[in-house]
């Protein structure tokens, strides 16, 4: 079998039939041959040398994998037609990624904007209620912030009050009556928001 020592010598029709039959060096003439048009004509639509060199190696790498199966009348043309769909290819993919990210930071803007509204309106909520509760008597007061703030039970208040269940239940009742009234115009703000409250506000 004759040996090849210069592949540059060959025709595009020898070098294809190389190709089919494995032969490396083959790929690397062609690579040779046509790289500087295939990536004058990728820099052209995409405007970056970094991505005209990828989707060229992309190319030669796809004409390798498939050189079993490729028909391939006119090399150049082949080459031409496969960097225009390497291109093609790589547009769609950046217009849906920038596609992507465009609705990802609007939904992160809109989860901000969501998220600072709701803590602003905790945050006047819990104002409320703190004014709210220092103008309920002491005693009342007292088992209130133990009962809502502090999450303890009636059993426990009593414990620690040393007053009867009955009493403790008197308070709560008569703090979350007075809770509502001077808390009216809250009340549907804490409904909308009340997962984020302490738990039993109302």
């Amino acid at each position: 079998m004759q040996v090849i020592t210069d592949y540059r010598l060959l025709t595009d029709e020898i070098l294809i039939k190389l190709l089919k039959a494995d032969d490396q060096p083959a790929l690397k003439e062609i690579y040779n041959r046509y790289w500087k048009s295939l990536f004058l004509s990728a820099l052209q639509k995409v405007r970056s040398r970094e991505v005209a060199e990828e989707l060229v190696e992309n190319l030669l790498i796809s004409l390798w994998n498939k050189r079993e199966m490729a028909s391939i009348q006119h090399l150049p043309c082949y080459l031409q037609a496969g960097i225009k769909y390497q291109v093609i290819n790589y547009l769609q993919s950046k217009i849906i990624r920038e596609k992507n990210y465009r609705q990802a930071m609007k939904n992160q803007e809109a989860l901000e904007d969501k998220t600072s509204e709701t803590m602003l309106l905790i945050h006047e909520l819990s104002l409320a209620i703190e004014k709210a509760t220092r103008k309920l008597p002491e005693k009342t007061q007292l088992v209130f912030r133990l009962s809502r703030f502090e999450n303890k039970s009636v059993k426990e208040i009593s414990a620690f009050l040393d007053i009867s269940e009955k009493a403790v239940e008197y308070h709560i009742t008569q703090s979350l009556r007075i809770m509502r009234l001077q808390l009216k115009e809250f009340i549907l703000v804490s409904m909308l928001i009340c997962f984020c409250c302490p738990a039993g506000f109302f």
